[in-house]
């Protein structure tokens, strides 16, 4: 089992530059609970999670604030060919909810999280079933 058989293809992402309030805005409209941020060239360089922007709305009071102020750096990333169980892996040992699959420099491909991997684990308990 390899990552990219469990993620999510093409993933959301926002510029580390934009108001942390779009950041908001478009998890809301698109139901999503984290966000890959990117740089200008395009490349993963922080990780927000919805519970990221509620803090950040506490501190920021409607204040002017960018993504990159409230987003998690570095982030922790994984391969699209890297076997499922070392995405298990880095995520347990970093306590975080989802890895952005990146290829060669950091360009995020998909991204996978504890949703994928109980899909993941549903399949293999069902293999084992038959």
């Amino acid at each position: 089992m390899r990552v990219i058989d469990y993620m999510s293809a093409s993933p959301v992402t926002i510029r580390e530059d934009a108001d942390y309030g779009k950041a908001f805005a478009i998890m809301e409209d698109q139901d999503l609970h984290h966000l890959p941020v990117i740089n200008a060239e395009e490349q993963v360089v922080g990780i927000l999670a919805r519970r990221d922007l509620q803090l950040a709305a506490r501190f920021f009071h409607e204040a002017p604030a960018e993504v990159s102020d409230a987003m998690h750096a570095p982030v922790v990333t994984i391969a699209p060919d890297a076997d499922l169980g070392a995405a298990v892996t880095r995520m347990m040992e970093g306590r975080i909810g989802c890895l952005p699959v990146c290829k060669e420099g950091q360009h995020c491909v998909g991204i996978i999280t504890e949703t994928d991997l109980f899909r993941a684990l549903r399949d293999l308990l069902a293999e084992k079933k038959d």
